[in-house]
């Protein structure tokens, strides 16, 4: 996600999702247990997202944990946003932070 897109005021009147946080996913080497001596395959990290509107389309990954398309980046949801794998919308960030607008 490197660019900024530009969009009418429109978009603002679709429902909207508030965006906690961004992650990345790191791969974990076979083998890696948690602290239940579960074997794990993932960790999520933060990562930092630059501030601007992009148009994206997400999958679904747990209740509140989105993937961008095309993206090793994940959005985390204050409140499961019930989208169906594969919504589009625009993301508005700001601060690390952000609301996704689903396209109706």
């Amino acid at each position: 996600m490197s660019a900024s897109l530009t969009f009418g005021q429109d978009y603002k009147e679709w429902d909207d999702h508030d965006v906690v946080r961004f992650y990345e996913k790191i791969d974990l080497d076979s083998y890696t247990l948690d602290d239940e001596g579960e074997e794990i395959n993932e960790v999520y990290v933060p990562t930092k997202v630059e501030d601007g509107n992009y148009e994206v389309e997400v999958y679904k990954i747990s209740a509140l944990l989105y993937r961008i398309q095309d993206t090793n980046i994940y959005m985390f949801f204050r409140y499961s946003p019930y989208l169906y794998s594969y919504d589009d919308g625009i993301l508005e960030v700001s601060y690390n932070s952000g609301t996704f607008y689903e396209k109706p």
